[in-house]
């Protein structure tokens, strides 16, 4: 079990002090937890959690940004040059900083994309942490409810742990001369649906009817990475059986039944899913129109999404 002080920031006066002592450490691991993430227009972060070392001591502070805080405090330590920021998926949280609180972060040390050029396949924080760190992510709070308040000491916990350990796994990372440079480009903060949204995608023609020309539902499927597919697959085959967190969740867990099946058709069976990778990719389909949340916060397929799917989809399924 990691060992680590914890503090929960939630008025001004503990936020500037907290500030005042994270910018004198040499690293800095950031990471976030969102609401509503899967609708850009509803979507806040609720929570922003660092980890650093004053002397060896490990200390996380969990930051409620839904507090009535002034968090422009936070642009210091996020945008200081000489502070390295280690983030898992930095195409997630980093983004969402810039988002909602117009905010920069760098440098950055992406871990899931060192973890990448290290040649690894499976780079989602929990197979990291566990084969590197030799810890087992307690991810029983996943489909936590982050608008909350207050937060239980279990919320608490998982939020600050991911910190913990991305710290530490950027700690070992460095030790083996891995590079996990990220480069938080302006438009891609502002126009991100998903990670691995090509260009050819952005300025495909706008899918607004059923796929009936080759040429259009061609257009659409060249921007959907095979994460993407498997996710509108699942949708497809199981309509109503997963809200966005579980399915986030689910697809980057053990994989079994028809979720399994398609998930490893797509991208292998030794591929892992990181959740923030999955929840670029289901609020990409939501944001395309291919799936929808119904009345009882389901996910479904559209019509349009079915017949993409139809296109797709393995021959043996």
């Amino acid at each position: 079990m990691l060992d680590f002080h914890l503090e929960l920031i939630s008025d001004q006066a503990a936020l500037d002090v907290m500030v005042d002592r994270v910018v004198t450490a040499s690293a800095l691991a950031v990471d976030i937890e969102t609401i509503n993430w899967w609708n850009r227009e509803a979507e806040r972060v609720a929570l922003v959690q660092f980890a650093f070392r004053e002397g060896k001591e490990p200390k996380v502070a969990v930051v409620d940004t839904l507090a009535n805080l002034n968090l422009e405090a936070l642009r210091r330590p996020l945008e200081l040059s000489s502070v390295t920021k280690a983030i898992h998926n930095a195409s997630y949280d980093a983004v969402r900083l810039s988002r909602h609180f117009k905010i920069r972060t760098s440098p950055i040390h992406d871990t899931m994309l060192a973890a990448r050029r290290g040649g690894e396949r499976r780079c989602s924080l929990q197979a990291q942490v566990e084969r590197h760190l030799g810890l087992q992510l307690n991810k029983s709070q996943q489909r936590s409810d982050w608008s909350y308040r207050p937060l239980t000491d279990e919320q608490l916990r998982y939020a600050a742990l991911d910190a913990a350990c991305t710290l530490l796994l950027y700690e070992h990372q460095t030790t083996r001369g891995l590079r996990g440079d990220y480069q938080l480009r302006e438009k891609f903060a502002e126009d991100q649906t998903a990670p691995l949204w090509s260009e050819i995608a952005r300025s495909a023609p706008e899918f607004t009817e059923p796929a009936t020309a080759p040429e259009l539902a061609l257009s659409v499927r060249a921007g959907l990475s095979p994460t993407a597919r498997s996710l509108l697959g699942i949708v497809t085959e199981l309509p109503g059986r997963y809200g966005p967190d579980h399915l986030a969740v689910s697809v980057g867990g053990e994989r079994v039944g028809l979720t399994g099946w398609i998930v490893d058709q797509m991208l292998g069976a030794e591929a892992d899913i990181d959740e923030g990778s999955a929840r670029l990719e289901i609020a990409s389909l939501c944001e395309r129109g291919l799936i929808r949340l119904s009345p009882t916060r389901r996910l479904e397929a559209t019509e349009r999404g079915a017949e993409l799917w139809r296109q797709v989809k393995p021959a043996s399924q």
